[in-house]
């Protein structure tokens, strides 16, 4: 179903209807392709994308992360890189957007004491690849210690990932873990988590816009604006699903008053006490 929950995809299949129509009903045709057109020029040359997409990727603060006491764990549900077309090599072949991973491995230094929690498995297409055993090779092959490193390898999407999650660390209400996705993803994630019972704070990375100040702009090219309205209006669509089947109590949750920075700004604010 995500193949059509996609504007790229229903304006392709709409532009293929109007081609066949102007050989069978030649003026549905020409309104039918005149209709795809439009959406083209309107999904590749304006910031519908960014418009989408910006509240998304603001709605959970970024923290900077000096090291500081209390950080018992760090949670990164499913992996990002090549597995369809190398699953053959020992080699881990990275995608394009691995922030998620890459981050891990830099708050592991800076919090060398809290766990590392893969959370992630495998899925109908891929039925006998493991997303956390590779990660946790990628990891430790970085120089993670494997003992820091704990696996859920079962979960097939991001409710599972927070339910079984919860259901093998048994956080406290006073624990303090952080949960490190990319940033348009967050709501929807941090919904399933408090679902699940395990209150997480959010740690966004990768965002794909630059702030509010920038959401009425388009991109320089029109794959990028396309990319973003695909990503915004397939997660906005996911956050629906999600509250409907109750995987969430909220249908865009909010941050919470740990993740709200201080008044001084953004970015550069430290994570509270």
């Amino acid at each position: 179903m995500a193949f059509f929950s996609v504007p790229s995809t229903l304006l392709a299949l709409t532009a293929v209807v109007g081609v066949l129509l102007l050989i069978l009903r030649p003026r549905i045709g020409i309104i039918v392709g005149a209709l795809s057109l439009a959406g083209v020029a309107v999904a590749g040359l304006s910031p519908l994308g960014n418009i989408l997409l910006t509240p998304l990727d603001m709605r959970f603060p970024m923290w900077s992360y000096p090291a500081q006491p209390g950080i018992e764990g760090i949670i990164v549900p499913g992996g990002s890189y090549d597995k369809v077309r190398h699953p053959y090599v020992s080699t881990i072949v990275l995608e394009n957007d691995t922030e998620p991973m890459a981050m891990m491995v830099d708050l592991a230094s800076h919090y060398p004491q809290a766990k590392i929690i893969l959370s992630g498995g495998i899925t109908d297409e891929k039925p006998n690849l493991d997303d956390t055993s590779t990660m946790k090779r990628y990891f430790v092959s970085l120089g993670i210690a494997p003992e820091r490193i704990f696996t859920e390898g079962q979960s097939r999407t991001i409710a599972q990932n927070a339910r079984f999650a919860a259901d093998l660390l048994h956080p406290s209400p006073s624990s303090r873990w952080l949960l490190v996705t990319y940033g348009y993803q967050m709501p929807r994630v941090m919904g399933a988590f408090r679902k699940a019972g395990f209150d997480v704070r959010a740690f966004p990375v990768h965002l794909r816009t630059n702030g509010w100040s920038e959401m009425w702009k388009p991109d320089s090219s029109a794959t990028e604006n396309f990319m973003k309205l695909d990503i915004a209006t397939h997660e906005w669509l996911a956050l629906l699903y999600y509250k409907l089947r109750g995987c969430s109590d909220d249908w865009f949750p909010r941050p919470r008053e740990e993740n709200v920075p201080p008044k001084s700004g953004r970015i550069n604010a430290d994570l509270p006490n």
